[in-house]
């Protein structure tokens, strides 16, 4: 993967461009390097056969992108700014910080934001998901960048629904927040990535993941 510092202003960017390419030719360029890149990953794709995806030539391929490096950072870039920023992040306090919502209103409101990104960038995602298990250079700079943009809104939000009532206050607020990812990217994945296909109910889907965290999934004695 790139080797350059991976910034939000560089994230900005290289979404920007690849959400409005220049020609036609671009965008079929654009188009079979996500597929492939999601499929093969970086190593394992090769310039001559996403040129030949996208029915161009690989010279014409380098004219717009000089190397495979540049061309990979304008399809990576995008699912890692989805992925680690939400699209409201200006609004982050209204996602994570507002006293007025109950606990359930608030993991339904992200839960639901976050699939509908996933849904909306589904190969970018999978392009994502293969990158990070085998780019460590990558997985760092993801974790980096949701630390940084992410982590401490979700702690601060744990540690209000604790301090309310809503969650348990002897557990620690990143166990939280950690049981929480970890549901709402497991339906994430199944519902955008590993079985599209399949009858979602996702409202349903939605309001059952909020339940077993609030509630959790033992049978109630008696």
């Amino acid at each position: 993967m790139a080797k350059r510092r991976i910034t939000v202003k560089t994230l900005r960017g290289e979404a920007a461009r690849y959400a409005k390419p220049g020609t036609q030719k671009e965008a079929a360029i654009l188009t079979a390097a996500t597929r492939l890149f999601g499929r093969k990953g970086y190593e394992g794709s090769r310039t001559a056969e996403i040129a030949a995806a996208a029915g161009v030539t690989e010279r014409t391929l380098f004219r717009y992108f000089p190397s495979k490096e540049d061309l990979y950072r304008r399809v990576m870039f995008p699912a890692l700014l989805t992925a680690t920023l939400p699209e409201e992040l200006a609004d982050v306090g209204r996602l994570f910080g507002a006293d007025a919502k109950s606990f359930d209103r608030w993991h339904r409101e992200i839960l639901s934001r976050r699939l509908e990104a996933a849904k909306r960038s589904a190969p970018q995602f999978r392009l994502l998901l293969a990158g990070v298990l085998t780019d460590e250079p990558l997985r760092r700079r993801v974790v980096e960048l949701w630390r940084q943009n992410l982590w401490s809104f979700a702690l601060a939000a744990m540690r209000r629904f604790q301090r309310g009532g809503a969650l348990r206050r002897d557990l620690r607020p990143e166990t939280l927040a950690r049981a929480i990812i970890s549901l709402n990217l497991g339906y994430i994945l199944a519902r955008a990535l590993l079985a599209p296909e399949a009858e979602w109910d996702d409202k349903a889907e939605i309001e059952a993941t909020v339940e077993l965290m609030l509630r959790g999934a033992a049978a109630r004695s008696g």
